[in-house]
């Protein structure tokens, strides 16, 4: 056989056997959890060590992460035009640099804003 053939059949059928267990799993899960008469309050219950509350910053935080990335690859298209003839290592490097710049920047919004609640909270006490 081919390979240029056989690596795509596997890989998708690969994944759509992982997914088609996931669910089929939940699903007898579920089952179980009817046919034992479980009511809503347990369910809720049962199901609330899987899901946490989102944290109100998070979309500032892929935000801000998305931002800094973009600014690295148009400074590195930039530098690797006018000094580097070719400039991988350096690419990556910067794309990497500015993702680390993004995430300690929003670390330190986020404790700015974390502080300000405390006090805020501190004060209606």
């Amino acid at each position: 056989m081919d390979p240029d053939i056989v690596i795509p059949v596997f890989l998708f059928g690969g994944t759509a056997v992982v997914l088609w267990k996931f669910l089929d799993d939940r699903h007898r899960e579920r089952m179980i959890i009817i046919e034992k008469g479980l009511v809503k309050e347990d369910l809720k219950y049962l199901y609330a060590a899987g899901s946490r509350p989102a944290h109100p910053l998070s979309s500032l935080k892929y935000g801000m992460l998305a931002a800094f990335i973009g600014m690295g690859i148009l400074v590195s298209a930039f530098l690797s035009r006018v000094f580097w003839d070719s400039a991988e290592q350096v690419t990556a490097g910067i794309i990497f640099l500015s993702a680390g710049l993004g995430l300690i920047t929003y670390y330190s919004i986020a404790k700015k804003r974390l502080e300000e609640e405390r006090l805020a909270l501190a004060v209606k006490e």
